[in-house]
């Protein structure tokens, strides 16, 4: 039976993927060396990880991630066997900023934990060091075989200093780090904040008052403020409290704000969320009731909403690990945030507002 024709301007393909044994093959190495050099493995000479590479590029090989997933799959149950180091550095000019923020303890915690269990050691690192330059980081860094990093959040936003990062794959928690653009991992504000909303009107509260620092909203990338204002354009006028977003938090800026407005529920991202209004001598929920958009364990008692940082750290990783075994170093072209949901949690704080009951008229 003659051959079918082929189609005008089309080629049939005749060229098979190429393999990893075949880069092995021409740089004369073994197919684990090859790997390894692949991989840019610090174990492997400069000299051989540029050649090895070079010969790849050469004769277009990519990696099959359908092989790598099956692979994962057939070593899911054995132990992790040691696979490298990851950096957690935190940018912020205070060197204990991780460990007084419950938010950033959560997410390294998490993202410890991954790191292990996907078979990388973590070490922390403080970007402001005294004595230590940003480029000299990088180069212990680089002498240590760390070619992944986690850089934390920060108080205020801001820009890094300069880094080489181009040998580098990072990601970043939230939205305080503006410069350089970064793949980032946050958590939904806007989303959660509509959540609190939600369960505020369910409740049968109709007033509600957002309190919030400014510096530490802009470092979050303002989802609270703008959800909240977002909302006010639904509600009555009646129902409308003024917007609170202070650059400064004292207890008379707070009781002059709340006897003005006279909000029936206070959502805030403070913390303790508790503790600034009872300094201005508002009770709750006495008083007014309240919603934490910044709940954690230790909130006992508060009503709001738990931003999921403790979920967090296990998503930034995941990212990070792609972009290592994928060999993406640098900044992004394109800046690109993944933001997960947070989950609402109840507390007494914010008590069901009791409906009044229809009096029975007498025949």
């Amino acid at each position: 039976m003659p051959r079918p024709k082929s189609s005008p301007g089309l080629e049939p393909i005749s060229s098979p993927r190429v393999t990893i044994m075949d880069v092995a093959r021409k740089a004369g190495l073994s197919r684990s060396g090859t790997a390894y050099a692949l991989k840019d493995d610090p174990h492997v000479s400069k000299a051989t990880r540029v050649r090895v590479q070079k010969i790849a590029a050469t004769l277009g090989y990519r990696p099959d991630p359908m092989l790598s997933k099956l692979m994962a799959h057939l070593h899911g149950g054995r132990a992790k066997r040691y696979v490298g180091k990851i950096a957690f550095i935190n940018p912020d000019p205070k060197s204990d900023f991780v460990r007084i923020t419950p938010a950033l303890s959560s997410f390294f915690s998490d993202a410890k934990s991954r790191a292990a269990a996907l078979g990388y050691e973590t070490e922390e690192f403080w970007l402001h060091e005294p004595g230590r330059s940003p480029q000299r980081l990088a180069r212990i860094l680089l002498a240590r075989g760390i070619r992944g990093i986690v850089v934390g959040d920060m108080e205020t936003k801001g820009k890094l200093p300069d880094f080489p990062w181009e040998h580098f794959a990072a990601i970043t928690v939230g939205y305080s780090i503006v410069e350089p653009k970064l793949l980032r991992v946050a958590s939904g504000y806007f989303l959660n904040t509509l959540i609190a909303m939600g369960k505020i009107f369910e409740a049968g509260y109709r007033r509600p008052g957002l309190l919030s620092l400014r510096r530490q909203e802009d470092a979050m990338g303002r989802g609270h403020v703008a959800a909240f204002l977002a909302l006010q354009e639904e509600m009555s006028k009646e129902g409308r409290v003024a917007l609170m977003n202070s650059p400064i938090m004292t207890p008379h800026v707070i009781r002059a704000w709340f006897d003005e407005q006279k909000p029936d529920v206070i959502l805030t991202p403070n913390y303790p969320p508790k503790i600034h209004l009872k300094e201005a001598g508002i009770r709750v929920p006495e008083d007014v009731a309240l919603v934490s958009l910044q709940r954690w364990d230790g909130s006992a008692g508060i009503a709001g909403v738990r931003p999921g940082f403790e979920r967090l750290g296990t998503v930034a990783i995941n990212q990070l690990v792609s972009l290592l075994q994928h060999d993406v170093r640098g900044v992004p072209a394109n800046c690109t945030t993944l933001e997960l949901e947070g989950r609402w949690m109840d507390g007494p704080s914010m008590p069901g507002v009791k409906k009044p009951s229809k009096k029975t008229k007498k025949a």
